[in-house]
Order: structure tokens, then C-alpha cells, then sequence
């Protein structure tokens, strides 16, 4: 198969996922915050593995991967505790999710520069990617009682950003 049409798979049913993830917040609301937590801590665990499997396969060719490998690690402690425990963290639930996505946001800010600054393409989408996911997380903190509304939108956004990222991955990354 030809290098510029392939795809990363594990990418693009990540991004699946997230979007599903954010339609059930999305539709059902009223979930309770035990299982929005337990759904959040999976989501952490798929997104975490999905992370340190990329730096695993990719740590020679991307030069920001100690950043995905850290974040796959965090987003898997994260995950875990969530899973372990939904109760104890359904409470805080808004804050922690919240503080996630800023410093998810930041993250993809950053990668965006260094991903224009090696020249390639799709780092436009990434910085706007990255801008929305700041809002977003500030909004968990001003609006807490829109837990739901708020996971299901970084959630889509998250899912179609691996999407489009894995579908273009044979073109730019390999």
C-alpha cells in the first residue's frame, strides 16, 4: 500500500470512540455522575494507551513525543482512579475534567507551533483544536452544572481531531 494513503487506524477508531462518548453525554444527561465518572475514567485509560502505543511507534519521527508519552502516562493515572473509585471523584468531577482540558488545550497549543515549526501541515487545525479545548475547560469551572453538555462538546472535539489527524497520517507522518 502506498505510504500517502495510509491511515492510522488506531487514531481514527480512538476518535470514533470519543465521538460516541460525547454523544451518549450528550443525549443522556441525566446519566449519573458515578457513571459519567467511570465513562471519563475509560475514556482516560483508551486515550492514555492510545498515546504511549504513539510514542512507542513514533518516538524517532515526532520530536515533541516525550510530551505524548507523559501525557499518555497522566491520562492513564487519571483514568484509573476514576475507574477505581466514581463516587469519591463524581463530586469533583467538573474541576478535575476542567483542569484536563486546559492543560490538554495548552498542549495541543504548543504541539501545533512545534508541528508548523517542522513544517507540516495541519498544524492550523490543531492550534484552533487546541484554542476551543482551553474555552471549553474554563467553562467546566464557571458552569459545573453543565458537566454533561461540556464532556460530550471536548469529546466530539477530541474524537474528530483524531479522525482527521489518523486519516491524514499517511500523508504527513509517515
Amino acid at each position: 500500500m502506498n505510504s500517502k494513503t495510509e491511515r492510522n487506524w488506531q487514531l481514527i477508531v480512538a476518535g470514533v470512540l470519543f465521538i460516541l462518548f460525547g454523544l451518549v453525554c450528550a443525549f443522556f444527561p441525566g446519566l449519573t455522575l458515578a457513571s459519567i465518572a467511570f465513562m471519563v475514567g475509560a475514556a482516560f485509560v483508551v486515550s492514555g494507551v492510545v498515546n504511549i502505543a504513539t510514542f512507542i511507534r513514533d518516538r524517532e519521527l515526532l520530536g515533541f513525543s516525550g510530551w505524548i508519552l507523559a501525557y499518555g502516562i497522566l491520562d492513564v493515572l487519571i483514568g484509573a482512579m476514576f475507574v477505581i473509585h466514581p463516587f469519591a471523584f463524581a463530586a469533583v468531577l467538573p474541576w478535575v475534567i476542567g483542569a484536563f482540558v486546559l492543560v490538554f488545550g495548552v498542549y495541543e497549543v504548543v504541539a501545533a507551533f512545534m508541528i508548523k515549526r517542522s513544517g507540516l501541515p495541519l498544524w492550523g487545525w490543531m492550534l484552533a483544536s487546541g484554542i476551543i479545548s482551553i474555552v471549553i475547560g474554563f467553562l467546566f469551572f464557571y458552569l459545573p452544572e453543565m458537566l454533561a453538555l461540556f464532556i460530550a462538546l471536548f469529546a466530539l472535539l477530541r474524537g474528530v481531531n483524531l479522525i482527521v489527524v489518523g486519516a491524514n497520517a499517511g500523508k504527513y507522518f509517515l
